[in-house]
């Protein structure tokens, strides 16, 4: 091999590892993938009519999220990324909260109208009447 042709081939070498290096990598778990999961359940759980902020919240976080992964900014994209997992679960838990409250309220008041006729329905006991 002339001395031209070792160049040649060095330079070859070091210009595709040089391509390899600069290629696409894949980028680290950021854990979008659970943030997402996370504010499906807090939807299903009712968090749009218990926990409108909180949702709200979560999903702009995610939003941020996606566009920092895209920017590549992978620090700031998994800290939103926790960040609204966070919203997520407390809007899931707020729902459930409020489901919760409605039918204490509910059972609440059955159990008053229940004493109501029950009441309505018996005489007074016997040291009480006239």
């Amino acid at each position: 091999m002339t001395p031209n042709r070792r160049k040649i081939h060095g330079a070859l070498v070091i210009l595709t590892l040089a391509l390899i290096g600069c290629g696409p990598t894949k980028p680290p778990n950021l854990g979008l993938a659970e943030a997402e999961r996370a504010l499906a359940a807090a939807r299903e759980a009712g968090a749009s009519t218990y926990a409108p902020m909180e949702l709200r919240n979560a999903e702009d976080r995610l939003s941020r999220a996606r566009a920092q992964a895209e920017q590549r900014d992978y620090t700031a994209a998994q800290y939103l990324a926790q960040e609204t997992e966070v919203d997520s679960e407390l809007a899931a838990l707020k729902a459930r909260l409020g489901k919760t409250r409605e039918k204490i309220e509910v059972r609440t008041r059955e159990n008053a109208q229940l004493r109501e006729e029950l009441g309505a329905g018996n005489p007074p006991p016997a040291g009480d009447r006239p």
